[in-house]
């Protein structure tokens, strides 16, 4: 197996990817709903809430890529600032000296702000932004790390299809071959969990008999099977069960679940999973098993059964919590975690019930038993595991 790849969500996490939002989150501030984000996002409030994320990290041993380090060791960036930033020609701006200035995290900036200058007649000057690639900091969206290597996605929102471009740089400048880039899509990386023998892919629902898809297309799940770009014995595509939560929702209000998989299902350790039970029961898992010929469909049972069958223990999620699934395991039963804080910003244990009945089965919560605390970042419409992307996992840390 390359380097650079995941048979496990619950195997050591060695080395991951994320991005420290700047300049191009003042557009979540300004037009949330625009830039697909739930209420307005603070942005140096979200730095702050990022930069704690990296040193809980770290001090787990997982070796942090930033997306702009990895586009500076493939060195791309002043290229990208280049193509990226507009300069009148009559402005005589010295860009080398510019670049020569900038850190690599500052390149990337004016990058994904698409900066424009504007000079005025007056010799005062403006620098616009002009479509921002605002949601970058969510780094698990644009790939797919499975057990062959790295998959690049298609994204389903056309203001995020410009992100793909600026990772599949980043991927090579570590020397990571991609395996597969989805030409058949929508497909996102927020759909994805391998599970050692098997993997899971949240995939569009049905309803009245029609498809609706969310982030994932069945079709797009099925390429990656024909396409050999996974090799797991078994592979399921699991339905998002969107009848069973707009019922809930109805009944309970709240946000919606299901953007991806990993909004109502993820792994804590080995043979222990975490779901709103409720959406699990009506979920429907097509089971491909893998044989000579490729992969042929063989059952589907719902999720709940599925993961039974493979004697996982569930940990049912109370739907008055936001981010309960939206958590990083760095190993088998240590996860870095999103807490509900009080009023007072702090850990209280009746705000959080997954937390706790994760920690009454031996898991290790970072950091400090806790976790750190939902803000600004979350208010981008994702938690921690929507903005990390695996770049290893298996080997001892």
């Amino acid at each position: 197996m390359t380097e650079y790849a995941a048979r496990a969500e619950f195997d050591p996490l060695n080395a991951v990817r994320v991005h420290t939002p700047g300049l191009e989150l003042w557009s979540g501030a300004l037009d949330p709903a625009a830039n697909l984000f739930e209420v307005p996002v603070a942005p140096e409030r979200a730095r702050r809430e990022h930069e704690r994320l990296i040193e809980t990290y770290e001090a787990a041993g997982v070796e942090v890529h930033t997306l702009a380090g990895d586009l500076a060791t493939a060195g791309v960036l002043d290229d990208l600032v280049r193509e990226y930033v507009t300069i009148p020609e009559d402005a005589a701006v010295d860009l080398d000296a510019t670049l020569s200035a900038l850190d690599p995290h500052e390149k990337l900036g004016l990058v994904l702000a698409r900066a424009r200058l504007e000079r005025h007649p007056d010799a005062a000057s403006s620098v616009h932004v002009e479509r921002p690639i605002s949601n970058i900091y969510f780094q698990r969206d644009t790939t797919i790390l499975g057990d062959e290597g790295p998959i690049l996605c298609a994204m389903a929102k056309p203001v995020r299809r410009p992100e793909i471009p600026i990772v599949r740089q980043a991927w090579e400048g570590i020397g990571a071959e991609v395996v597969h880039e989805a030409t058949v899509g929508p497909i996102e990386g927020g759909e994805f969990m391998p599970l050692g023998e098997f993997a899971l892919l949240g995939v569009s629902a049905v309803v009245d008999g029609e498809e609706e898809v969310l982030r994932t297309s069945y079709d797009a799940g099925r390429s990656l099977l024909e396409a050999g770009a996974v090799g797991f014995d078994e592979f399921g595509l699991v339905r998002a069960p969107l009848e069973r939560e707009r019922a809930i929702r109805r009944d309970r209000g709240g946000e919606s679940r299901l953007m991806h998989l990993l909004g109502w299902f993820n792994v804590a350790a080995e043979g222990l999973a975490v779901a709103f039970e409720e959406l699990a029961e009506a979920a429907t898992v097509d089971v491909y098993e893998r044989g000579g010929g490729g992969y042929r469909k063989t059952r589907s049972p719902s999720l709940l059964e599925y993961l039974d069958d493979k004697g996982y223990d569930v940990v049912g999620a109370d739907w008055a919590e936001r981010w309960p699934t939206n958590f990083v395991a760095v190993d088998d039963g240590e996860i870095v975690a999103l807490y509900e804080p009080d009023d007072d910003g702090e850990y209280r244990p009746g705000n959080n019930p997954t937390i706790e009945a994760l920690k009454d089965r031996g898991v290790t919560v970072l950091p400090d038993g806790e976790g750190l605390p939902t803000g600004a970042l979350t208010n981008g419409a994702g938690g921690f595991h929507c903005m990390t992307t695996p770049v290893s996992r298996g080997s001892e840390r």
